[in-house]
């Protein structure tokens, strides 16, 4: 399996902005090859929250067609989807790759 994590580093006030952009429905969710989404949250610093996104694929090949696709594409030029509109409450963000060698 193929993991992507995606790091957001949030103003504190603004998990439920979070958790909705998460659980807002996507072109991704019915893409062949991805196997599920989880949303982390650590609240321990005073200032700003750190969120994870783990996105599970099938293989890489299975991302690397996502990231190739017309959907992802066109998603990402339009500039109405709020896919491309950082909101002022993330920080910073960025995003590693892994493959899963072992789970329990």
């Amino acid at each position: 399996m193929y993991v992507i994590v995606r790091t957001m580093k949030v103003k504190k006030g603004y998990e439920q902005e979070i958790l909705e952009r998460f659980l807002k429905p996507g072109l991704i969710e019915n893409f062949k090859g991805f196997v599920k989404s989880e949303l982390y949250v650590d609240r321990i610093n005073r200032e700003y929250d750190l969120f994870k996104q783990h996105i599970y694929w099938e293989d890489k090949k299975a991302f690397f067609a996502w990231e190739g696709s017309p959907e992802h594409i066109a998603m990402h030029k339009d500039k109405n989807h709020s896919h491309n509109q950082k909101p002022e409450y993330i920080l910073e963000s960025s995003r590693e790759a892994y493959y899963l060698i072992a789970s329990k």
